[in-house]
């Protein structure tokens, strides 16, 4: 082998190969190599030659401050919050051991309160940015509003997140963070919040004029209604002198300027007094209709009645059933299955376990049930929607109603197979139980009482059918014997 000479003059020599200690003569392969075909991911997103780095289309400090400041879209934005977050995250999992890890590395961490504070962001802008440790011990949210844009290569795939802060940028790798986004529209590196259409300016595409955002408008307008009103508060007055030359008209003018509020006029002219009044809400009655059903409504993604005073809360639970209901539903599963895709899984990897997706569930207890009044329990009871010791249980647990927790017993239901005239109740009383030191025999001596009565009532319930069957026989009996009668008598 030749010697390599370097540019001063050095001269290398190779080194000898350096043979193993034991050499391992391979066995030919006799089986079948079956070559699979790898994805090639094809598609592109589009990415501009002169921008590498891509921005959100509104900046995220704008839209927080709209949504902060208008009163609607913060009760709309609350109001979403409260529903999705419900009774907290849930998670279950076919290993209890694995549940109760997870549930206390939740519990543990603080994540309820981390992500009640992370959802406003999420709902917001559609964007929520959380850096993580490489254990899963500890989350740490980057402010949205400091996220200045996203690096992606034409495939689409994140190369740097960049956070412009303290006059200086950081960037995080797409390892480093999690990106929780509420819309995925045409893979846009960020996404959509709730209100998007109704912050957004538009831009005609044909023309380039730019058109105020929906809300912008009806701040306008907001804006303008008090000036309207209190230039048309006081009405127009317009006195009319006869035969009245102008300087008598300038001093009667005068006059009237200077006069206060019950104040007697004394002139020589006869005059005529014409009052002017003018509706000023009158001109925005329609816009301001038009504006918040078309636009307020759709855009907030927000019933408009609960934006009006007086707003009932039964109207309010229609209203729910109708609209909120569908759309929280939605985000809480697609926010559970992020959550539980790019925290609880990675989370237990990193603890050397080895899940199943499928062997776990993330989900929002919801409590999107109508709460209950005394009328609704007494009621359900009479319709026989609910037993007596169901109805006792509830008051006892609601109310102040000094009720005996001891007298729990269901009474027979009243059906439309019972005869008016035997409602009574035939049962015997049940004889009462000494006390006993021995807890278990008197739990034995009870559950023995309610059998029998149990037994005693079908047994009540049989023999009323039997005694009514037998009614029927009887008059069909006496019915049958009388028509014989009749014939034997026409003989």
């Amino acid at each position: 082998m030749k010697a390599t000479i370097r540019g001063n003059g050095d001269v290398l020599y190779p080194k000898g190969a350096v043979l193993p200690k034991k050499t391992i003569k391979k066995e030919a392969y006799s089986g079948t190599i079956k070559v699979l075909e790898t994805f090639n991911n094809k598609s592109e997103v589009n990415q501009s030659d002169w921008q590498d780095e891509l921005s959100p289309d509104r900046p995220f400090i704008e839209t927080l401050d709209a949504i902060n400041k208008d009163g609607r879209l913060n009760l709309a934005i609350e109001t979403y919050n409260q529903m999705i977050i419900g009774k907290g995250l849930k998670v279950t999992a076919k290993n209890n051991k694995i549940q109760e890890m997870v549930n206390e590395w939740l519990e543990e961490s603080g994540f309820d309160e981390f992500l009640e504070d992370g959802i406003h962001s999420y709902l917001g802008t559609g964007n929520w940015i959380i850096e993580k440790s490489p254990t899963y011990d500890e989350f740490v949210e980057v402010p949205i509003t400091t996220i200045e844009s996203i690096t992606r290569n034409s495939k689409g795939h994140i190369k740097r997140y960049v956070q412009h802060v303290n006059d200086k940028d950081i960037f995080f790798k797409p390892t480093e963070v999690v990106h929780f986004k509420l819309t995925n529209v045409a893979r846009e590196p960020f996404a959509r919040g709730l209100f998007h259409s109704i912050l957004s300016d538009y831009e005609d595409p044909r023309t380039g004029d730019v058109y105020d955002s929906p809300l912008i408008q009806m701040k306008q307008i907001e804006d303008a209604m008090p000036k309207i009103f209190q230039g048309h508060a006081d009405p127009t007055v317009m006195f009319h002198f006869e035969d009245a030359g102008e300087q008598f008209i300038k001093s009667q003018a005068d006059a009237l300027k200077k006069m206060k509020k019950g104040s007697k006029i004394v002139t020589d002219k006869a005059f005529d007094v014409k009052v002017i009044e003018t509706a000023g809400n009158s001109k925005f009655e329609g816009y301001i209709e038009h504006m918040q059903r078309d636009l307020l409504e759709p855009g907030s993604k927000f019933p408009l009645q609960f934006f009006n005073a007086g707003f009932t809360a039964r109207a309010a639970s229609e209203s729910t059933d109708s609209v909120l209901i569908r759309k929280v539903k939605r985000i809480q599963v697609r926010l559970a299955n992020q959550i539980k895709r790019n925290c609880i899984l990675p989370y237990l990897r990193t603890r050397g376990k080895r899940i199943k997706s499928a062997d776990i569930q993330v989900f929002f207890e919801s409590p999107q049930k109508q709460e209950a009044t005394i009328d609704n329990v007494i009621t359900s009871y009479r319709d026989n929607i609910l037993r007596r010791s169901e109805a006792r249980k509830w008051l006892i647990s609601n109310t102040n109603i000094k009720i005996d927790q001891t007298d729990m017993e269901d009474e027979a239901p009243i059906t439309s197979v019972t005869p008016t005239d035997q409602m009574q109740d035939n049962r015997e009383e049940p004889k009462e139980i000494e006390p006993e030191e021995d807890k278990n025999t008197s739990v034995k001596k009870k559950e023995e009482m309610v059998y029998e009565r149990t037994m005693s009532d079908l047994k009540n319930m049989v023999n009323m059918r039997a005694e009514l069957d037998a009614a029927d026989k009887r008059k069909n009996t006496n019915e049958i014997l009388k028509f014989i009668k009749g014939l034997k008598s026409d003989d």
